[in-house]
């Protein structure tokens, strides 16, 4: 890997947990600690109230849903939930993130509702203005059946036709149940891609994976479905030098030089202390002729476990509660990958950790970067965009020892592929 020395660096905030005194219950606090570091919720259904507005005699539903839902899901089920035809055009409002049409395709209404009272607004028939408020009222876990249901309803919408003669009192909550359930939920490899992985449904917002050959042909490999087991051995081998940082950072910090860069001692306890798989080059103590020493700090940072205060780096909170907790520092890194700012850094980030839950092999990933890149409008290298991704896959052993050397031959560990599952299922980005 070449010399990094001179490149960018950025600060993000880690944004604070939700106040715990807020009188709603946020779909985080329902779900427990997976949630609130991003995970998509398991195991839990939505139950929506859908009223039409401006409606006499009032219509409404209760319905149940898998919280997985994507935005043309759960068209479909409204759909069949109020009766309509599905003839006339409809359209999603009234939350920021569904402003822009070319997004709804990919969005989960898990991301949308985020807590108990949130509500959307769903218009069907622009011309005619039914408009129907679609409102959480519950979540509830552990249902044996995933398939939607109507729980509860009054009155019926008039036809599109405008057909006087229906009856709108003649709701049959049973006739309405079984369409329901028999609705069809099969998902394309995209679409089930997009349900589990934020990540990559901001990707395909833009592009269809049929553009770019070699993402169609790696995401079915990402395996997006399978639920994380990480455990203590696993953390730990990932986890070790960052926790060993934090360690020595420990509760007074360490403090930097006049020029702002960790202190000698600190370069030399990293350089013998630490297993890096390779020779470390030359005799400096100082950071700036070690790139691994500033891939470290750079990543504690990046990631929010350390900070600079007065001159001296500190351990946050995260990173003082995580010190000794290897599988909680694994669910915290993956929840803040792509690491970066900027657009062209959360893309090409992106690519790399498909390209490593693949297990693509390095011709196969270089090609993905370079296409979908050049797809996204990013006139851009891949690896330059998405150097510090790739600094701290390579920081953690991800890709093998020797990707410090340049080297592509050679496999990363088995766990690395987990590790990139959990961050395209888990991010927070």
């Amino acid at each position: 890997m070449p010399n990094r020395s001179g490149r960018a660096r950025h600060l993000w905030v880690v944004p604070d947990l939700p106040d715990d005194s807020s009188s709603r219950s946020t779909v985080a606090e329902l779900a427990g600690p997976a949630a609130r570091t991003g995970r998509p919720l398991r195991d839990a259904q939505f139950v929506l109230r859908v009223t039409l507005r401006d409606g006499e005699p009032a219509v409404w539903r209760r319905i149940r849903v898998r919280s997985d839902l994507l935005l043309p899901e759960l068209h479909t089920v409204l759909q069949t939930a109020m009766g309509w035809s599905g003839r006339r055009t409809h359209c999603f409002s009234g939350h920021p993130m569904v402003d822009d049409d070319a997004a709804h395709g990919h969005l989960r209404i898990d991301a949308l509702l985020a807590e108990v009272g949130a509500s959307l607004d769903y218009t069907y028939d622009a011309r005619g203005g039914q408009v129907h408020t679609v409102e959480l009222e519950d979540i509830v876990f552990h249902v044996d059946d995933p398939r939607s249901r109507c729980l509860d309803g009054r009155n019926v919408c008039l036809p599109e036709d405008r057909d006087d003669s229906v009856d709108v009192a003649a709701f049959d909550r049973g006739a309405v149940d079984l369409r329901m359930r028999a609705l069809s939920m099969s998902r394309s490899v995209d679409t089930e891609s997009a349900a589990e992985s934020p990540l990559v449904a901001r990707l395909l917002r833009r592009l269809r994976s049929t553009d770019v050959p070699q993402l169609a042909a790696l995401l079915p490999r990402c395996e997006l479905t399978i639920e994380s087991s990480v455990d203590i051995p696993l953390a730990e081998i990932a986890m070790s030098k960052l926790a060993w940082f934090l360690h020595r950072v420990g509760e007074r910090g360490v403090e930097l030089t006049g020029a702002g860069y960790l202190p000698p001692s600190l370069v030399e306890a990293i350089r013998d202390e630490l297993d890096w798989g390779i020779g470390w080059h030359g005799t400096s103590l100082r950071e700036v002729d070690h790139h691994q020493v500033t891939d470290l700090r750079d990543a504690a940072r990046s990631l929010g476990l350390v900070r600079v205060l007065k001159g001296t780096l500190v351990r946050t909170k995260a990173g003082t509660h995580l010190a000794d907790d290897h599988v909680g520092l694994w669910q915290h890194c993956v929840a803040r990958l792509p690491i970066g700012r900027e657009a062209q850094e959360k893309d090409a980030g992106t690519l790399f950790l498909i390209a490593l839950a693949s297990s693509a092999s390095a011709q196969h990933r270089d090609e993905l970067a370079t296409h979908a890149m050049a797809a996204l409008g990013w006139a851009m290298d891949a690896r330059i965009a998405g150097q510090r991704t790739v600094a701290f896959l390579d920081l953690i052993g991800a890709h093998g020892p020797m990707y410090y050397l340049g080297r592509t031959d050679v496999d990363a560990p088995q766990w690395a592929r987990r590790f990139a599952r959990d961050a395209l299922r888990s991010s927070t980005r």
